[in-house]
């Protein structure tokens, strides 16, 4: 068994207002994941990953995301589009997204279905950067004209494993479409 280095979160070389969010957020040592997962992801590349839940996966995406609408690009424009399962889940992505962005201004909505779309209609207009949503509510918004993909940059399906198992496959092959195909893509599930 190799003895893994354990890589600390300084040499990720992430933005240093996310450097000083993660050590806040209490983040010191990256797991295996985060370690295989945030160097490619910083460096723009496609990603499939699997990891069990509690492993820090969703913090393996959002920092990269987050460094990336940092250091370059319009701001103000939705350029991230996070793609899961369900409500529960967007809102815990969402949760990391605003520990880990603290003192930046990046906005982040979450879009699914269950509760009224106004606010959510809002978010898309106040200028949300990171998108969080479940497929159905999302694909409601782009067909009405609130949601536009055309500056989406980085699309992640998380949990997509459950979200095919609870058939979502049709409607993530709609989203898919919807976005640029130029862009950065990371899958992630549990098995």
């Amino acid at each position: 068994l190799k003895k893994r280095n354990i890589l600390n979160f300084e040499q990720f070389n992430l933005d240093s207002r996310l450097m000083a969010a993660t050590k806040k957020a209490g983040y010191e040592t990256a797991t295996p994941i985060q370690e295989a997962a945030i160097p490619a992801a910083v460096r723009g590349r496609d990603i499939i990953g699997t990891a069990q839940t509690g492993t820090g996966k969703t913090a393996a995406f959002v920092l990269p995301i987050l460094n990336k609408l940092l250091s370059s690009g319009q701001r103000g424009l939705t350029r991230a589009l996070i793609v899961t399962p369900t409500r529960e889940l967007a809102e815990q992505i969402n949760d990391v997204i605003k520990e880990l962005s603290a003192g930046t201004k990046v906005r982040s909505a979450t879009i699914y279905g269950g509760v009224g779309a106004n606010p959510q209609i809002q978010a898309l207009r106040n200028g949300a950067e990171i998108l969080v949503a479940c497929p159905g509510r999302l694909l409601d918004l782009i067909n009405q004209g609130h949601a536009k993909m055309g500056n989406i940059e980085i699309l992640v399906l998380d949990e997509a494993d459950r979200m095919f198992d609870m058939g979502f496959l049709p409607d993530v092959k709609r989203i898919v479409k919807a976005v640029p195909e130029k862009r950065q893509t990371m899958l992630f599930s549990a098995t």
